[in-house]
């Protein structure tokens, strides 16, 4: 049933239709009609073949709309002029073929059109002038002009529709550039957070190397301790290369910094709550230390989600809740701000970006969104497995860990 209504929506079928029941309906009234011959010529077959010119080329209209009104308008006045009597099928077609030239034709389809029929009208009412009163001649010129109207007022529409699509698609395909700028962008800060990581255990490696190569005959004790710092090193930034394998670094334009880590956090809060915003840390679980990048993404996390709470949640307090296992660290930032009532900020949304690339990285699991509540939420799950077997792998993620970005059931995944 609904392919049948698509056929039927399609212009070319439409126009078919619309042809054969112009044409079916004017041949219907030449055969039950009685003509007053006295006045009119007697129906005969070159009625019939003029009521088809005047009809059958509405199938084109679609595709020829201003040469279907010529020859529709020139078949309803052969008939007018030859003497025959009125069918009304025909003015019915011209005046359809009229509404197509103006809504669908080109810009001098329309002028065109409306010359044709006003020239049309004008000889119908002059070659009948004594069979039509003037009442109907009147109304007539009016039926044409609101119908030539509206085909004016639907071409309108349909080009301020076509505008505003045609800026729909440039704002989303602008989004869309604008996202993958942040997301390479977070790729290249990752980059760079994987050159100090990995900087930092080679020269950790190096100089435990070196004191395992002077202690090795006088104290084999610390030297075997040294060695294994190496090792624990050494896998530590194997962990973190295979993570984020793939990310090219960007220029070196600016200085590398200090990363940050989860020993930090406490400093984090301190300098939101001078901003203005209330923070509430908890930590449940015992915290272990974690590989450099893990260290580092979490407490980016914790930045990034309080960040977008300092900016979009107006007056507000927020809770920072850090959840360790044996597995994984668990982060949720939850505040009572404005949540998904708070406005869109112009280029917002790249923290979460960012968010979404590291959690990703570690195969983990991500939910933001408002909270029923009020306020907004950002959950983020971060596996680290067996610590004594060097950093987990991408390739080594849980099996029921979503898609960076997903979020479980019941949970409204968003950006601000």
């Amino acid at each position: 049933m609904r392919s049948a209504l698509r056929r039927l929506a399609q212009p070319t079928l439409g126009a078919v239709l619309l042809a054969l029941a112009f044409a079916l309906v004017g041949l219907v009234t030449t055969l039950v009609r009685a003509v007053d011959t006295a006045a009119y010529r007697p129906d005969d077959v070159w009625l019939t073949a003029l009521v088809l010119v005047a009809s059958l080329p509405l199938v084109l209209v679609r595709r020829w709309p201003l040469p279907a009104l010529c020859v529709v308008m020139g078949g309803v006045l052969a008939q007018a002029l030859l003497g025959y009597a009125p069918v009304n099928a025909g003015m019915w077609a011209a005046g359809a073929a009229l509404f197509v030239a103006a809504a669908f034709g080109g810009v001098r389809d329309v002028v065109a059109a409306a010359l044709v029929a006003a020239v049309g009208l004008v000889v119908l009412f002059v070659g009948m002038a004594g069979d039509v009163e003037w009442i109907d001649m009147a109304v007539a010129w009016v039926a044409y002009s609101l119908t030539w109207t509206t085909g004016v007022v639907v071409r309108l529409y349909r080009a301020v529709a076509a505008r505003a699509q045609s800026r729909a698609e440039l704002f989303a395909a602008d989004r869309e550039a604008r996202a993958r700028e942040a997301v390479a962008n977070e790729r290249v800060r990752l980059a760079r957070e994987l050159h100090d990581s990995v900087g930092h255990a080679l020269n950790v490696i190096v100089l435990h190397a070196g004191g395992a190569r002077r202690l090795l005959e006088s104290k084999p004790v610390l030297a075997q301790e040294a060695l294994e710092n190496i090792e624990g090193a050494g896998r530590e930034a194997l962990g973190d290369i295979e993570r984020m394998l793939g990310i090219l670094r960007g220029p070196d334009d600016e200085t590398f910094r200090a990363q940050a880590g989860l020993g930090q956090l406490g400093d984090l809060v301190e300098q939101v709550r001078e901003a203005g915003l209330p923070v509430d840390l908890q930590v449940a679980g015992t915290p272990r230390p974690l590989p450099t990048s893990l260290d580092l993404s979490a407490y980016r996390i914790v930045q990034e989600a309080l960040t977008n709470t300092l900016k979009h949640a107006g007056k507000a307090s927020s809770r920072v809740t850090m959840t360790w296992s044996d597995d994984r660290l668990e982060i949720e930032v939850v505040d009572d701000g404005r949540g998904a009532a708070a406005p869109p900020q112009a280029g917002g949304g790249r923290g979460l970006i960012g968010i979404r690339e590291r959690v990703l990285l570690f195969g983990g699991e991500l939910a933001v969104g408002p909270r029923t509540e009020g306020g907004f939420r950002v959950w983020a799950r971060l596996p680290y497995g067996t610590m004594g077997g060097g950093a987990a792998t991408p390739g080594e993620r849980r099996q029921d860990a979503p898609v960076a970005g997903s979020s479980p059931a019941g949970v409204t995944t968003s950006t601000t």
